[in-house]
């Protein structure tokens, strides 16, 4: 198996029946409730909630100069890697399908707000009819950041004129370091993290214990079941040892007992997230007698 890649400390939540979604106790079959015959099912449903943060490095258009123009080193190489940040195990509705949670987000976490892939547009010096080199380009720009920087403190000091202060002052500081940051991320590139929660549904079986909910890769993020290029997402239910009403042969009047299964979501041996949960399947069905009226 591959390297963990991320750090996440096992969570163990011990949650009571009383604060899941379903009973531990359902009636089954066929009765008749308020005037209405009712037909009736004891089943459980398992939603796994994994979220998977895609960090992304972006190089700038002049990354190579940024050592020797501005003292300073920067990426000289793309990256894309993924690590999981979150996980949950709860109980889930009867509605089949997975779907992708809208608690998606995306951090721009870079010396300028906007894509991923975009950065400030420097303008031509049409006073020029010489072509600039990369290089060229790249030495004006550090001495425009320095300039900017030079004229800031100038603002700051007072040195810059006694018309500049209140609203107006705000505004200029503002205005030079946006175009401070612009500049830089010429140089520094762009770093964008995208948060993504994904949600999958699991139907447990009696006769089945582990269940491999999706795949995991550091370079591809969150991958489907069948997809060998990743590591297992394996979810692991151990059903408890408990006790039950005893059973009257004679009875007509069937419930079905959930059973309370620990509910483990592992990735190779790390332990993401641990929860207990009444579990249909691994339960009992009782029969008893209806109280006379």
């Amino acid at each position: 198996m591959k390297r963990i890649v991320f750090v996440l400390s096992t969570v163990l939540v011990f949650t009571a029946a009383a604060a899941s979604a379903q009973s531990n106790i359902k009636r089954i079959g066929v009765y008749a409730e308020n005037g209405e015959i009712v037909l009736s099912e004891a089943s459980t449903s398992l939603e796994v909630d994994i979220t998977v943060r895609k960090e992304q490095v972006v190089v700038g258009p002049y990354a190579r100069y940024a050592q020797k123009y501005l003292g300073v080193r920067a990426p000289l190489v793309d990256k894309t890697s993924y690590s999981i940040v979150a996980a949950d195990v709860r109980l889930g509705s009867e509605e089949p399908a997975a779907v992708k949670a809208p608690s998606d987000g995306v951090e721009v976490m870079s010396h300028a707000a906007g894509s991923a892939d975009e950065f400030a547009r420097l303008l031509p010096n049409r006073m020029s009819s010489i072509e600039q080199t990369p290089e060229a380009a790249a030495k004006k720009l550090a001495t425009d950041i320095f300039s900017l920087r030079n004229y800031r403190l100038s603002l700051i000091t007072g040195d810059a004129g006694e018309n500049v202060f209140g609203a107006g002052l705000e505004y200029a500081l503002k205005r030079i370091d946006e175009l401070e940051q612009a500049y830089l991320e010429l140089f520094l590139g762009k770093h964008v993290s995208t948060t993504v929660t994904t949600t999958l549904r699991v139907k447990p079986n009696a006769d089945k214990t582990s269940y491999i909910v999706a795949r995991f890769s550091e370079a591809g993020g969150l991958l489907p079941a069948d997809d060998l290029s990743g590591d297992i997402l394996l979810l692991q239910i151990t059903p408890t040892e408990m006790s039950y009403p005893a059973s009257d042969p004679r009875g007509r009047v069937t419930y079905r007992y959930a059973n309370d299964a620990q509910c483990t979501l592992l990735y190779g041996q790390q332990s993401l997230f641990t929860t207990v949960l009444p579990i249909f399947e691994f339960g009992r069905t009782i029969t008893v007698v209806a109280p006379a009226k």
